[in-house]
């Protein structure tokens, strides 16, 4: 059952409990004694207007951007309805010659508060004056008129003669009707909003009140049950209204505060994680100064490191064409193999350690894989883990910086190896391959460990963004910056707890650029 559905089912139900509580009373009471029960049903009306005043009153500085102009109108009504009930109960005397002055007093009451809820229906507001004007200008109103009223009744057209209703009763009723129709019209989008005007609510009331209305243009007499009838549903009608101003200037508050609380939970929260990431930035920053200066220290290490092994590397030579025994010459032969591996470490070191622009050249796919297989498979080793090459043997050529794609090579295999650390049968596989139709080979890096979370995947690469405790952010960051300077491009896929698989594509040379080159 939607929205529109259930307040059409609420308002054909408050119509049937008027009625039958009007049925009933007029079977009981009302016959015989029709001012008690008058009375005592304007009561009952006059206490849910002022409940409807004081909650206005009493909310009207702490709620500043609601419309309280029903409040203070209503205050009017109930002046305009004390006026009607205390006339309608007293026995005829010289100031009140017939009926017809009750029945005006009513009207002014109904027209006053069709006219309150057609401005307040138009987001008409007067929330520029403070509370004290609004109440001094509502009495000076409603007592003037109700004065006015009193003296001059003679002069307004009849409401009620000897013969009943006139028809200029029913003229104003179906003015009052068509006042409470524009109003519903201009609430028709609004209805739904009820957690901030109570609209439904308030809709509720304006269907009421033309019901009401409505049974007032056809009764002949005072004792007539479409009297009763109208006046249980003028009690209805004030009840929804209750309940309008009620979620509007009591349930609105908690839920404003809720929303502004949510709104600074979330802004302390975000400022919080800002804060947090300038910090884990800041500590990046200084761990990157850290480096630099362990690699300036180590680059020159291992320069004067090798100046040590040329001197090495000189005796051996030295020895070897001294030496006659070939025991002693194969021996002397691998320590000068030895220390040649261990320059040509020393080299690669000394060229990462000092930057430099990008420089272009050919070179093959199997070449670049078996430059560092050998370190890949000795640090594999040290970690118990399974290496496989399953390398193309398609030969094709690309032209690219060595050293930067070595880089990029080694920085997945690193990260690789850390993701597989506590996994059982950890299995590294490097595969090399050539796509034909878009003229690019691969090389994809695959492990089966831990996996990269759904969430994250889509942040793989930003600067400063790491998944480790102790990662910096930069690793992949500057791989993806080296490949697509390459014009590459680098494919990730992944699984939580099964593995990650990384992919680069890089472009390859046509034939014809082969040849030139």
């Amino acid at each position: 059952m939607n929205k529109d559905q259930s307040l059409f089912l609420q308002y054909i139900g408050a119509l049937i409990i008027g009625f039958i509580a009007a049925f009933i009373i007029y079977n009981t009471f009302w016959k015989f004694d029709i001012k008690i029960v008058h009375s005592i049903l304007e009561s009952l009306s006059l206490f849910i207007g002022v409940a409807i005043f004081l909650i206005t009153w009493n909310t009207i500085n702490e709620i500043p951007d609601l419309n309280h102009l029903l409040g203070f109108a209503i205050l009017a009504v109930v002046i305009f309805d004390a006026c009607h009930m205390y006339l309608f109960s007293i026995p005829f005397n010289p100031l009140v010659e017939s009926a017809d002055l009750t029945l005006k007093f009513w009207y002014l009451a109904r027209l006053t508060k069709v006219i309150a809820l057609f401005l307040m229906s138009a987001n008409i507001s007067i929330t520029k004056f403070n509370r004290w004007t609004n109440l001094i200008v509502t009495i000076i109103f409603a007592v003037g008129t109700s004065l006015a009223l009193i003296r001059y009744y003679k002069l307004i057209f009849p409401f009620y003669t000897e013969y009943g209703f006139t028809w200029q009763h029913k003229v104003a009723e179906a003015l009052i009707i068509i006042l409470v129709i524009l109003s519903l019209f201009k609430m028709r989008n609004k209805i739904n909003d009820d957690i901030i005007m109570g609209n439904r609510h308030f809709f509720m009331a304006l269907l009421i009140m033309i019901s009401a209305q409505v049974i007032l243009i056809f009764p002949t007499n005072y004792h007539s049950i479409n009297c009763l009838y109208a006046l249980i549903l003028k009690i209805i009608s004030y009840y929804f209204l209750y309940k309008s101003v009620f979620v509007s200037c009591v349930k609105y508050p908690y839920k404003m505060l809720e929303d502004r609380n949510k709104k600074l939970q979330e802004a302390y929260e975000q400022l919080e994680r800002k804060k947090q990431e300038e910090l884990r930035k800041e500590n990046i920053l200084l761990q990157q100064e850290k480096l630099a200066l362990i690699g300036q220290m180590g680059a020159g290490i291992v320069h004067e490191t090798r100046n040590y092994l040329t001197t090495i590397k000189g005796t051996c030579q030295l020895l070897e064409s001294m030496a006659m025994e070939d025991t002693f010459i194969k021996y002397l032969k691998k320590i000068s193999k030895s220390i040649d591996e261990i320059d040509n470490i020393i080299s690669k070191f000394l060229h990462m350690s000092k930057p430099k622009g990008t420089e272009f050249e050919e070179v093959s796919i199997y070449d670049l894989v078996q430059s560092i297989e050998s370190l890949v498979i000795s640090n594999s080793f040290m970690k118990n883990v399974d290496v496989v090459f399953e390398a193309t043997k398609e030969e094709r050529y690309l032209l690219c910086d060595e050293s930067q794609i070595n880089q990029v090579f080694l920085n997945l295999c690193k990260n690789a190896l850390e993701a597989m650390e506590g996994v059982e049968n950890p299995k590294l596989i490097i595969e090399t391959g050539y796509d034909e139709i878009t003229n690019r080979m691969y090389i994809k890096v695959t492990d089966n460990g831990k996996g990269i979370a759904p969430e994250d995947l889509p942040k793989i690469g930003q600067a400063f963004y790491t998944t480790k405790k102790t990662g910096t952010g930069l690793g992949l960051y500057i791989c993806k910056q080296i490949i697509e300077e390459h014009g590459g491009s680098m494919e990730i896929d992944s699984k939580p707890g099964h593995g990650t698989s990384f992919t680069i594509w890089l472009p390859c040379l046509d034939d014809e650029e082969e040849e030139e080159i």
